[in-house]
């Protein structure tokens, strides 16, 4: 049934500030300006903090391009209120088909623990392949107050998807790698892939609260993960994401072992996107790179009386192409035989910042 929280708008200038004297993890702020203008410092910052956690800071109004993710981002999050706001039974004519992850996921439809506690959150998977076409050629249907805003996500793919090859770009350089046009064939923003768009909402803790019976202090609503595909672009304005405090160089490793490592906050930063790496990162760097594990808890404080509202951009390697590691100076050598791995597709979809 209609919950009144439901309704609570998006208005980030009105959010509550993050609250201090939380577990917080330290990642370098990179000036994605500096990045395109070839800043040699600013490069080097960040391939150390792909190297040691996968995770970093892109700050994003000092560019052109930055500053179409910051606006481009809130103004996704402003239409996906209308999205999420549709009636379960019309949300739910929009599922994932057999093969891919792209539409709609309902509350509860994943498991965030050992104890396969359900999740808390809601999302809507918009696929590049069908926002970057015309109409007619379009794989799937989408609810209207998706196309409605087709030219939006539009321009959001072809931003995001760009400063994400800028970012694998200065990250080959950093490896050595023989031809950087190898990770351009890898991620042809016109080839078939699964990367999307994801609209995400979850529930404030008062609703939480209504789907779990223990009154703790943190409910995970997305259970800890790494991401699947090369390079995340998130952004978000609540907290709730956490950095596990151990990093992670194994390509697809769900098998996580010892749990008393720490979790901290990855604190909002309002004028940046938050970048982590995936598997695929790791894969073709072949253990150089870190795809960092995380996971979504309740925002904290005054902040978990709201929705929690993300928009993330997923780059993900083409469907076709095969993720081994590239040929560069900076990469372990790898035996052929283990060289020759399948691409990472969207069959398991694990990206749920």
């Amino acid at each position: 049934m209609p919950h009144k929280d439901d309704n609570v708008e998006f208005i980030p200038s009105r959010y509550p500030p993050f609250p201090d004297g939380l577990k917080t993890t330290h990642l370098e702020t990179i000036s994605l300006a500096k990045i395109q203008i070839g800043d040699g410092a600013e490069q080097d910052r960040m391939f150390e903090a792909c190297k040691t956690w996968g995770f970093f800071y892109l700050h994003l109004l000092d560019s052109d391009q930055g500053r179409m993710l910051y606006e481009g981002s809130e103004n996704i999050a402003r239409a996906s209120e209308h999205v999420f706001a549709l009636p379960l039974e019309e949300k739910a004519k929009y599922p994932p088909h057999k093969n891919d992850t792209f539409g709609y996921k309902a509350i509860g439809e994943s498991r965030v623990d050992k104890n396969k506690k359900a999740d808390t959150v809601e999302f809507f998977n918009i696929s590049k392949d069908d926002m970057t076409v015309p109409d007619s050629e379009m794989k799937r249907e989408w609810p209207k107050e998706v196309l409605d805003n087709k030219p939006l996500l539009a321009t959001y793919i072809r931003t995001a998807h760009s400063v994400g090859l800028q970012i694998l770009d200065v990250l080959g350089t950093k490896l050595g790698i023989d031809d950087l046009e190898e990770i351009h064939q890898r991620h042809k923003i016109g080839e078939t892939s699964a990367d999307v768009v994801r609209m995400t909402r979850g529930l404030p803790r008062a609703r939480q609260l209504e789907t779990d019976d223990d009154d703790k202090a943190e409910i995970i609503t997305t259970g800890a993960h790494t991401d699947f595909g090369t390079v995340t672009i998130l952004r978000n304005w609540l907290g709730g994401l956490q950095l596990y405090a151990v990093p992670n160089r194994i390509a697809g490793n769900l098998d996580f072992g010892d749990e008393s490592g720490e979790w901290m906050f990855v604190e909002p930063q309002q004028d940046c996107a938050i970048v982590n790496l995936g598997d695929a990162a790791v894969r073709m760097s072949n253990g150089v790179l870190c795809s960092g594990r995380h996971r979504v808890i309740t925002a904290p404080g005054e902040q978990g009386k709201l929705p929690r509202y993300s928009v993330v951009y997923f780059v993900r390697p083409n469907n076709e192409c095969r993720v081994k590691a590239l040929r560069g100076s900076g990469v372990p050598n790898m035996a052929d035989d283990e060289n020759d791995e399948d691409c990472i597709r969207g069959s398991r979809d694990n990206d749920k910042n």
